[in-house]
């Protein structure tokens, strides 16, 4: 096969944006009905932010940027609350605190309407690599492993926390992905164990 040929290297994804204000108006609007209806409706929120629809997508982006940065929100929320409370420490606390996140999520009743009535969108606001929820939870988790853990000898911080995210995300959607019952405690076992 010939250089020009050969099929072109594998691209890293986009960074998505810099994570909205907390302050931002149209976030606190969009986590408002988020948590009010398990989904956001462009239309009602530009009205309800005073700005025009074509506004609304030019400052921040389509609907599963939006819906993903309001979740985003919320997680940082529970994290914060979450996070203190875990008693572990290394690969145990990063379980621990994995686990916590995933099953405050199973209990959101807008999650749970969002994952039910969208199911298509919430797999892909949540796991796609272009998406603001996974980029920001393996960021995250990177540099919670480098705090508990340490750098490791034989990959990196950041593979790790991939795998992780991926970790949670296939045992937390396992119904929708194969169609078998989500297992929030068989993920927290298998992201230990990858982590020892």
């Amino acid at each position: 096969m010939s250089p020009s040929q050969a099929s072109p290297a594998p691209q890293a994804p986009p960074e998505p944006p810099a994570p909205l204000s907390p302050d931002d108006p149209v976030l606190r609007a969009a986590v408002a009905m988020f948590r009010r209806d398990g989904w956001i409706d462009a239309r009602a929120l530009a009205q309800e932010a005073g700005i025009g629809r074509a506004t609304l997508y030019r400052r921040y982006g389509d609907r599963d940027r939006l819906l993903g940065e309001a979740i985003w929100s919320i997680a940082t929320e529970e994290f914060a609350r979450v996070h203190p409370r875990c008693r572990g420490r290394g690969a145990d606390g990063i379980a621990e605190l994995v686990h916590a996140l995933l099953h405050t999520s199973a209990r959101l009743p807008a999650m749970r309407r969002f994952v039910a009535e969208h199911a298509d969108t919430a797999l892909k606001v949540m796991t796609s690599r272009d998406g603001v929820m996974q980029h920001r939870m393996t960021s995250t988790l990177t540099q919670l492993i480098r705090t508990e853990i340490g750098e490791p000898e034989d990959t990196d911080a950041a593979t790790l926390a991939y795998a992780v995210t991926r970790v949670g995300e296939s045992f937390y959607y396992r119904e929708l992905i194969t169609g078998e019952p989500a297992d929030i405690a068989a993920a927290a076992v298998v992201i230990r164990r990858i982590l020892r």
